[in-house]
């Protein structure tokens, strides 16, 4: 029996790997003299991701118990589970000409052995190519969210979305510790899921927080739990607006601008770009942008990062961005060209609200896939690996599969004695999402 990796068949997987050479690995100059004079171990290397299991906080949590009011909190979490694995298993929308096209084959056919001599006729001939046509492309449908399935989103969204963007928050604020952002804008903004990863790490220097979610219930909603769950506390945080559309001036910027898990409310690719170019527009530094791991959010992640990247070669006046996380390059996506036609895509670890009835309240995973883009020309110079699938720990050896700065996946096999102590120690102690502190030269090792 084939062995498989995450739900995904190792065979397979190892194939999409540049194996056949193997590369010579340098660990990073300054990485390497820290570590020798014991600043810090192998398993706290500066590409680690430090977080662990994440937690909702407890005034959060309390907020949401006390916004359920009357809702009959079994049900709403019997219900809250069917919301998630429903949006989970969205598809991308179909273009509308596609559509189209679709209906017009179908009618064609069907008229052909169909009478449609008569108006009852004429609807049932209708009917008929409407379901046809259900069952052979995707039936995309906006979400709509009212006060009860805004409920049911908080129950059943909110802890993992949480988890999800606090760990890309927490990468950016590692890495760039500089950044000290004074505004915040969310689109898609939910029940306040992004806000409250942001106000965790940056509440000292954020002034305003603006979150756009074309659902009043939700905005209402994220309100009444910033509010510890009474409409008549006053918010801790400041200047905190919600509002359902796009605000009117084009020329207000913002630190830090976030799209999650919002992309697929979008009903075609010309919405969805001129969205990110709106985002992009209103960006000072960093936009984030984040969806379900699956093929489908991994390729409405891919559209963004690569229309981004486009306008960089149409600018006469240099790089307008770059990509900031996860990529250590600026190319294509290796991933789009890989054997196993698998997403990019990383895991999270959270605990779920305590609201399982049964009290199964043990640690969960989700999988995500997401780009950070940062304005500007590319200074980072470090350009680590990212490791892209779980690292395989085996006796005395260790096999980490990375996407590196030359935008391929490489795959090396770490041992102490080819590679060394350290080395080999840090690529022992690194995780699926980790940047591990070397650099991969193609030549062949010796």
């Amino acid at each position: 029996m084939m062995r498989t990796i995450c739900g995904f068949n190792s065979k397979i997987i190892r194939k999409s790997y540049s194996t056949v050479q193997k590369p010579i690995v340098t660990l990073d100059k300054k990485v390497a003299e820290d570590l020798e004079s014991e600043v810090f171990k192998p398993r706290h290397h500066p590409g680690t991701d430090k977080a662990k299991v994440v937690t909702v906080p407890p005034r959060i949590v309390s907020s949401i118990f006390k916004s359920l009011k009357d809702a009959p909190v079994k049900g709403v979490y019997r219900d809250a589970q069917a919301l998630n694995r429903y949006l989970k298993g969205r598809h991308i929308p179909p273009e509308q000409n596609l559509v189209k096209y679709k209906r017009q084959m179908i009618a064609d056919k069907l008229s052909q052995t169909m009478d449609l001599s008569d108006e009852k006729k004429q609807k049932k001939y209708d009917a008929k190519v409407d379901k046809t046509l259900k069952s052979q492309i995707y039936n995309w449908e906006p979400m709509v969210y009212d006060e009860y399935k805004a409920l049911q989103y908080v129950l059943g969204r909110s802890a993992q979305e949480y988890s999800t963007v606090l760990r890309i928050f927490t990468e950016i604020q590692n890495r760039d510790p500089t950044f000290k952002p004074r505004s915040y804008f969310d689109f898609g903004s939910g029940v306040g899921t992004g806000l409250w990863a942001a106000s965790k790490l940056w509440k000292d220097s954020i002034f305003e927080y603006f979150m756009v979610d074309s659902s009043r219930s939700m905005n209402d909603l994220a309100d009444l739990i910033l509010r510890d769950g009474d409409e008549n506390i006053q918010m801790e945080l400041r200047n905190v607006n919600f509002r359902q559309f796009f605000p009117a001036s084009i020329e207000t910027t913002y630190d830090i601008v976030i799209s999650a898990y919002s992309l697929f409310e979008l009903p075609d690719t010309q919405a969805r770009l001129e969205t990110i170019l709106s985002l992009w527009n209103r960006c000072e530094s960093y936009l984030v942008l984040v969806e379900n791991g699956t093929m489908a959010g991994f390729k409405l992640i891919n559209e963004a990062r690569d229309f981004i990247l486009h306008l960089n070669e149409k600018s006469e006046s240099g790089p307008v961005g770059h990509i900031f996380a996860p990529c250590a390059h600026n190319m294509t996506c290796p991933r789009l060209l890989a054997d196993d036609r698998s997403p990019c895509n990383f895991v999270t670890s959270y605990m779920p609200l305590p609201l399982d009835p049964e009290g199964a309240n043990l640690p969960q995973k989700e999988l995500y896939s997401y780009v950070v883009l940062k304005k500007g020309p590319n200074t980072d110079c470090d350009k680590w690996p990212r490791i892209v699938r779980p690292t395989l720990i085996r006796s005395k050896h260790a096999i980490c599969r990375m996407c590196t700065k030359d935008g391929n996946l490489q795959e090396v096999i770490f041992t102490q004695s080819k590679h060394g102590k350290l080395p080999y120690r840090c690529a022992r102690s690194s995780k699926w999402g980790d940047r591990l502190p070397i650099s991969i030269d193609a030549r062949t090792e010796i």
